[in-house]
């Protein structure tokens, strides 16, 4: 028992092990190189695998790989276009947690910012319209 202070009303607040597993399972699809250079392409145009693929001189194989553990996370969506497949950040939650991120780095390692001489994510207007189901 605790002799500091009441603790029982804190704790009550604290996440519930579903949340926590759900917040944990995002930041580790957030943990891999390629899956964040993917969400900075997103994050400034919605474009298809092909596109992806060319930018950041992967495989279209390696891109829909991973466009998949993207999508299963909900952090990108896709919208079809006749025979095309577009692709962007699936929300304004989204975009404001990698934008979030890159402020967070930008102003605790400055050098790598700097380094990269990288301008901050800007999300096309129009590029995140509420789901059906409206906000999540």
């Amino acid at each position: 028992m605790s002799t500091c202070s009441d603790i029982q009303e804190f704790k009550a607040e604290l996440f519930g092990t579903s949340l926590v597993g759900a917040i944990a399972g995002t930041f580790k699809v957030l943990g891999d190189a390629t899956r964040i250079r993917i969400l900075d392409v997103l994050s400034r145009r919605e474009l298809c695998v092909g596109d992806i693929a060319e930018v950041l001189g992967l495989t279209e194989s390696a891109v829909s790989h991973q466009l998949r553990l993207l999508r299963n996370a909900r952090l990108v969506r896709q919208r079809r276009a006749g025979q095309m497949i577009f692709y962007a950040l699936d929300d304004h939650h989204v975009i404001r947690l990698f934008a979030q991120a890159h402020e967070h780095v930008r102003e605790q390692q400055p050098e790598v910012d700097a380094a990269n001489n990288a301008p901050a994510p800007v999300p096309v207007t129009g590029t995140a319209p509420p789901s059906p189901e409206g906000e999540r």
